[in-house]
């Protein structure tokens, strides 16, 4: 029973208001959830490739558009990563002293600090990556990642300590050791967590699953919402050495929100989440936390440049101690810039680009150059 009575004159006028009212919600609907190309082509495909990370899974940045229903995506990603990591160099005034003298004669664990982390990283990777996405439903997409990775000495010193010399920033540690050579230790309280100098070719990663699951196109308000969760298989329990380097042997598994939003010809990028690690002993961190912002810009339907930042939670964990090493960084956050061009045909991809290092923590890879091809069917 309503507390007021409407006459038959007023019947009409009621109708119009309510067909309005119904106008102005789809109007606002569509506003809300009409469908301009929000997702772009998305942010570039780089995961982390710092070595201590590698045998664990990571954060890799994804276009949040997920495949149509019944086609199938096969990429080829080839990434050259350089690092170059002395926590124990001369300008870190430390008690000891990691040099040429020290490398060429063999370091072990009098030449670390006995509490906390110590690392003398001088290394290349190779990866070799292919990515599997099926679209399953409109909304929601397979994916299998599996990666081969080669360790070694590489050829880019001289480059970089080149370039980074042409703009005023060479890195003086550089030039104090041997240049090409493969040495990876880490060490944290007196034991070595990885030591050797040995090179390894097309070591095999653990599998990684993914499901990716597109929420929503967005509008000319809201963003395009995909939520991407992942997961990795180990292949072996104990992997042995020298596979250990690439494979952890434990489950991990990982949870992402990626947004998209464009605003006329530039479409930006949020992307963040978490990553859950099986860390056996306690020696890092056992969830990294991920942070993407990125812009695309379109220079037409097919092609796109990309300026993307990554923030990542440290995988070193927090010293509870004061070091002696006033700029010994470590567990600070990591910082990545990446910069790259995107190119997508109708069947096929083509991507390119380098990521760089800029807060230098000691805590990541110095330069990655990458490239990646795609096809579509």
């Amino acid at each position: 029973m309503l507390p007021f009575q409407i006459g038959p004159r007023a019947l009409p006028r009621c109708r119009a208001i309510v067909l309005a009212a119904l106008w102005l919600a789809l109007a606002a609907g569509r506003a809300l959830w009409a469908a301009p190309d929000n997702g772009g082509l998305g942010p570039l495909s780089l995961r982390n490739q710092f070595p201590p990370s590698l045998g664990y899974l990571n954060f890799t940045p994804e276009a949040p558009r997920t495949l149509p229903a019944g086609d199938l995506r096969l990429t080829y990603q080839l990434a050259v990563a350089n690092t170059f990591i002395n926590t124990q160099a001369p300008s870190k005034n430390s008690t000891t002293v990691i040099d040429k003298a020290a490398v060429l004669a063999g370091l072990d664990e009098s030449d670390f600090p006995a509490m906390g982390y110590g690392a003398y990283i001088d290394l290349e990777t190779t990866r070799h990556a292919f990515a599997l996405r099926y679209g399953l439903f409109e909304q929601l997409e397979l994916g299998l990642d599996m990666a081969w990775i080669s360790l070694g000495g590489g050829g880019l010193d001289a480059g970089i300590e080149s370039f980074e010399s042409s703009i005023g920033a060479l890195n003086k540690d550089r030039t104090r050791v041997p240049r090409n050579r493969f040495d990876f230790y880490l060490i944290r309280d007196g034991k070595f967590l990885v030591h050797t100098s040995r090179a390894a070719d097309l070591l095999p990663q653990d599998p990684v699953l993914q499901v990716k699951w597109n929420w929503g196109d967005g509008g000319d308000l809201l963003p395009m919402v995909t939520l991407k969760g992942t997961y990795k298989a180990p292949l072996l329990s104990d992997p042995g050495s020298p596979r250990n380097l690439v494979s952890s042997g434990g489950i991990d598994y990982g949870y992402y929100l990626l947004l998209a939003k464009r605003i006329g010809s530039v479409i930006g990028h949020l992307q963040f989440g978490a990553t859950q690690l099986q860390i056996d002993g306690g020696s890092f961190n056992a969830v990294l936390e991920h942070k993407l912002f990125g812009l695309e810009f379109r220079s037409d339907d097919s092609n796109s440049w990309v300026f993307q930042v990554v923030t990542q939670s440290s995988l070193f964990e927090a010293a509870d101690f004061v070091s002696n090493q006033g700029d010994f960084l470590l567990s600070r956050p990591t910082d990545v810039l990446v910069l790259g061009h995107k190119y997508q045909g109708r069947h096929g991809s083509f991507d390119v680009g380098f990521a760089e290092d800029f807060n230098q923590n000691q805590n990541e890879t110095d330069i990655i150059l990458f490239v990646e091809l795609g096809w579509t069917w």
